[in-house]
């Protein structure tokens, strides 16, 4: 009799602490699945706009792979300057963006996604000055935008941690004018080196030339057939840090391939991306505006 009343009085017992255990496992899935998930971020696929300020951070050196001799006119100097660039908005009456980004895929972090520039729309700040063989010299003003003839991508890596890193491979088309007559020279660095081809330059006055040198350049319209190809060199550096960002770069010959690290997700500083012989200091939106109304703010308290 006390055999059998043991056994009616645990069998209950043994069952209740199993649905215990069973609902304590459960419930320790769910908060760890609770707590995984609340670890990552959906971030979705779109575009990341900036605006680049006139601060001296951005800027490219023509030092590793200059603009070659003939390219402005018979008997001009190559050109091997380093030219600071501002950022021209896109859409003036609407805001100052002048960089557009686009993450082409979705991520859940940690994880990936490809880039694609879609907009560059930057100048000198100065014009340039190139040298002639005779002694005379020329202003001309440089304007940058991306190429026409390849896509400028990359990659951006997001972490668990709110922050990603990026490189980025960027094919610039330089528009070089002068400033004395509005002379246009155009030097798309996204040549794909198939040599002379006859194209029009849109002047009205019949065919000019287009020559690409190393696969890196093409000249439009090129002054003439024979130019010789630019020097386009490796260049090995070690990590080059600047404000919290750390790039290195392998040669001075397109694409600029500009990388940045553990930067803020969302984007809340300017964004440094940079390599040895160029730099692109890229703000979010309202950045210039800012810097004007704090420049206003200033003189109006140094007039008082």
């Amino acid at each position: 009799m006390k055999e059998i009343t043991r056994r009616l009085y645990t069998k209950p017992v043994m069952l209740g602490m199993a649905f215990l255990v069973g609902m304590a496992l459960v419930v320790g899935l769910f908060i760890t699945s609770k707590s995984r998930a609340s670890t990552s971020t959906f971030i979705q696929a779109g575009d990341d706009k900036f605006e680049t300020t006139g601060n001296g951070e951005t800027y490219h050196n023509f030092q590793a792979s200059p603009v070659p001799a003939g390219f402005f006119g018979t008997g001009s100097q190559q050109y091997a300057g380093l030219v600071p660039l501002v950022g021209v908005p896109i859409q003036p009456l609407v805001n100052d963006i002048d960089t557009v980004i686009h993450r082409n895929q979705d991520v859940f972090t940690p994880g990936s996604t490809t880039i694609t520039m879609t907009a560059l729309n930057l100048k000198g700040i100065n014009p340039i000055t190139v040298s002639y063989t005779d002694g005379h010299t020329e202003d001309w003003t440089v304007k940058v935008n991306l190429s026409d003839l390849k896509t400028s991508g990359g990659s951006m890596t997001f972490s668990d941690g709110g922050t990603f890193d990026s490189s980025l491979s960027v094919y610039p088309k330089f528009t070089f004018t002068r400033v004395s007559d509005g002379l246009q020279k155009v030097l798309d660095t996204g040549g794909s080196g198939s040599g002379l081809a006859s194209v029009s330059d849109g002047s009205g006055g019949g065919d000019s030339l287009q020559a690409s040198v190393n696969d890196s350049f093409v000249f439009e319209p090129a002054p003439e057939p024979t130019l010789a190809p630019a020097p386009c060199r490796s260049i090995a550096i070690s990590d080059f840090e600047s404000n919290n960002t750390v790039s290195a770069a392998s040669t001075g010959c397109a694409p600029v391939t500009l990388t940045s690290t553990n930067n803020p997700w969302p984007i809340t500083r300017p964004l440094t991306e940079q390599e040895l012989l160029a730099s692109h200091n890229a703000s979010p939106p309202g950045t210039k505006r800012k810097v004007i109304q704090a420049d206003v703010n200033t003189t109006s308290v140094s007039l008082r």
